[in-house]
C-alpha cells in the first residue's frame, strides 16, 4: 500500500484580509495586469466585490492600480503569496 500525503501551507493572512484575497492575488501574480470585471470572472465572485477587494490591496500594498482599472502585483504582493513575509508585517500598514 502507498500513502500519499499532499500538504497545504496557509499563509499568515492580516486581520483585515479576507479569503477571496488570496484567490485574487494568486489570480493577478498568474494573469499579469488585469481589470477585477476578468479576475472576478476567473475566481468566481461577483465583479463589484472583486473590484472592493482590489481597491484594499492596493491600499495595504499588495496590489498597485495601473491606469484604466486595471491591477498587478506589487513586490510586496509577491513576497506574501511566497511567504516571505514575517508575521504581522501586513498589519502594520
Amino acid at each position: 500500500m502507498v500513502l500519499i500525503f499532499a500538504f497545504c501551507t496557509m499563509r499568515e493572512r492580516a486581520d483585515w484580509m479576507v479569503p477571496v484575497d488570496d484567490a485574487i492575488l494568486e489570480y493577478v501574480r498568474d494573469a499579469g495586469e488585469v481589470p477585477p470585471a476578468v479576475i472576478g470572472r476567473n475566481i468566481d465572485t461577483h465583479r463589484n466585490y472583486a473590484g472592493e477587494r482590489c481597491r484594499v490591496l492596493t491600499e495595504q500594498g499588495l496590489l498597485e492600480g495601473v491606469g484604466d482599472g486595471y491591477y498587478s502585483l506589487t513586490e510586496l504582493g509577491r513576497r506574501y503569496l511566497d511567504e516571505e513575509l514575517s508575521s504581522g508585517e501586513l498589519d502594520g500598514k
